[in-house]
């Protein structure tokens, strides 16, 4: 007699996918740093999960790229060598700026208020790179997901994720921030116009400004 297979409950795999999104969190707020050993163990306990789920939400994780599997060592939190984060950047081009249409069209006037809310609030926060990070990503998540177009959204959704580690360590040198708020806000002024030219321009502009700022990070002084 043969058995059935076994598949995930729902609560399971709802539970991976909740633990998932928290370690996506940590990772980009920098309380997981690149090189980080994670012992499944010691997770479980802090995060107060049971392994199962934890064991699925990692794996969903490497299949993401921000987690590495290393013979000998385990699981740890990615560490991309400088032309690996060059790289994250030349897809960031290809694929941010080609949205800027489909985000104009659908945009609302509601849209642009709450993003303008978020911009204001990154200007308030300064170099606070940790206070920056979860909002920096909340805009341009909310900027790209206008678009609607969902298999496009989550390539760089998971781009986002693996960047944000980098940029970090340029926003607490508080090296331009005052040109990254000024091209959020202008960003926001295109779709209150509805220029779907300009948002595409300053998109371009914002990722080839951060790309030489987090590429000159990586090199240090």
């Amino acid at each position: 007699m043969t058995r059935p297979v076994r598949t995930p409950s729902s609560s399971t795999r709802n539970g991976a996918a909740v633990i998932a999104e928290r370690l996506r969190t940590s990772i980009r707020d920098g309380e997981l740093l690149p090189g980080t050993r994670l012992v499944q163990e010691k997770l479980a306990t802090e995060l107060k999960v049971s392994r199962i789920p934890l064991r699925e939400a990692l794996h969903t994780l490497a299949a993401e790229g921000l987690i590495e599997v290393q013979p000998q060592r385990g699981m740890l939190v990615a560490e991309l060598s400088h032309g690996e984060i060059a790289e994250l950047f030349e897809l960031r081009l290809q694929m941010e700026p080609p949205l800027a249409e489909e985000i104009v069209r659908g945009c609302r006037d509601r849209d642009i208020d709450e993003l303008q809310e978020i911009a204001d609030e990154m200007c308030r926060r300064g170099a606070d790179a940790a206070g920056r990070a979860s909002l920096n990503y909340e805009f341009h998540r909310r900027v790209y997901a206008l678009s609607e177009r969902r298999l496009t959204l989550r390539f760089v959704d998971q781009l986002l994720h693996l960047v944000e580690p980098y940029s970090r360590r340029w926003v607490r040198s508080g090296h331009d921030l005052e040109r990254i708020d000024d091209e959020h806000q202008r960003m926001v002024d295109a779709l209150r116009d509805r220029d779907a030219a300009a948002l595409r321009r300053v998109i371009v502009a914002h990722v080839e400004g951060a790309r030489d700022h987090v590429m000159a990070a990586q090199q240090g002084p």
